[in-house]
């Protein structure tokens, strides 16, 4: 039954591409050049370097398939939703074909995002997505929430117990992503380590000063009461690394979280840190740049046993799930044993 889906996917985007190409009407269906936005949450960060990085495979990949793409990357330099909402304004009004956005809030950033779909542009969320889905065309989402919540609590009991105190390093109050995960692991510790709880939340706004700051808090606070640091942005698993190093107590104060494996390789080395968990976020823009370009092309394929798909280039097809949202895949744990094998 798969393979028989498989092949009806291959068939259909291949007559996709070929009309297209050949006989599309309209700029939502040629092949003349599309231009496509990304606002990451702020720009500098290695993560969403690699997010861009990805995003520029899939449009040099169209660009050959004689799917020309006009691609730009903009956003805050820091992680801030007011200049965030500024440069999504300034882009409506440049008329591109589509947006991706990475949110840094959840709610603040809907109202612009309707401002774009009401101009007649393609918004795709990826990383980061906003609380109302009619504000946007797409989510990609990186990970299941509940998947990322048990992977993240199971590395917690493995190394320091079922039983411990956690403390947990975030982005901010009203960041989607990460209030998704701390309810998730809410929910798994009470249904599987009920002696297991959360002593304390720090919202470091995902800045190095502010994340390594509250990391020093949580150590002259919090430990041992919290024996172990999860700090789930790639700014702030970092900083907590470096916090417990620089405090002494590599191998006593477990920390863990999500970052990019080159920001963590040193931490491998230096012992403070066991395990890095993420996604390929080279896929994740990748896979957001495909999706824009099928929505902006009308190149989605519809209705194979009732769901929708989208191509994403080399990494295959991805249904759309429930409110528009496709998943791009299951986390990573990145050892000291498999980090050098990654450069990003």
């Amino acid at each position: 039954m798969r393979k028989s889906i498989f092949i009806t996917l291959l068939v259909l985007l291949s007559i996709s591409i070929a009309s297209v190409v050949a006989f599309g009407e309209g700029a939502a269906t040629s092949a003349t050049p599309i231009t496509i936005y990304m606002v990451p949450k702020f720009t500098g960060a290695p993560y969403f370097t690699a997010c861009e990085q990805g995003a520029l495979q899939a449009v040099s990949e169209l660009n050959e398939l004689g799917l020309p793409v006009k691609f730009y990357y903009m956003g805050p330099s820091t992680a801030n939703t007011e200049d965030e909402i500024k440069t999504i304004t300034s882009i409506i009004a440049l008329h591109p074909n589509a947006l991706l956005y990475s949110s840094n809030d959840y709610q603040a950033l809907i109202p612009v995002l309707k401002q774009a779909m009401a101009a007649g542009i393609k918004v795709v969320g990826f990383d980061a997505d906003v609380a109302d889905p009619s504000a946007r065309d797409l989510f990609i989402n990186q990970v299941d929430f509940n998947v990322l919540a048990r992977t993240l609590i199971d590395l917690v009991a493995q190394n320091v117990g079922p039983d411990t105190g956690i403390a947990i390093l975030s982005a901010n109050p009203n960041a989607a992503n990460q209030n998704a995960w701390i309810a998730a692991m809410k929910a798994y510790m009470a249904q599987s380590y009920p002696k297991m709880h959360i002593v304390t939340i720090q919202y470091g706004g995902d800045l190095p000063g502010s994340s390594y700051q509250d990391a020093q808090t949580i150590i002259n606070a919090y430990y041992p009461q919290a024996k172990a640091i999860v700090a789930i942005t790639s700014v702030a698993f970092p900083m907590a690394a470096q916090a417990v190093l620089d405090a002494g107590l590599a191998g006593k104060l477990y920390v863990v979280g999500l970052a990019t494996p080159n920001d963590m390789k040193k931490y491998f080395q230096t012992g403070v840190v066991k395990q890095d968990v993420l996604w390929n976020p080279v896929d994740l823009g990748y896979l957001a740049l495909y999706a824009a370009n099928d929505l902006v092309r009308g190149m989605m394929i519809n209705n194979i046993n009732g769901t929708e798909y989208i191509g994403g280039g080399k990494l295959g097809f991805y249904a759309v799930g429930p409110n528009n949202v496709v998943l791009l895949g299951k986390p990573f744990i990145f050892t000291a044993q498999n980090v050098n094998q990654f450069n990003f």
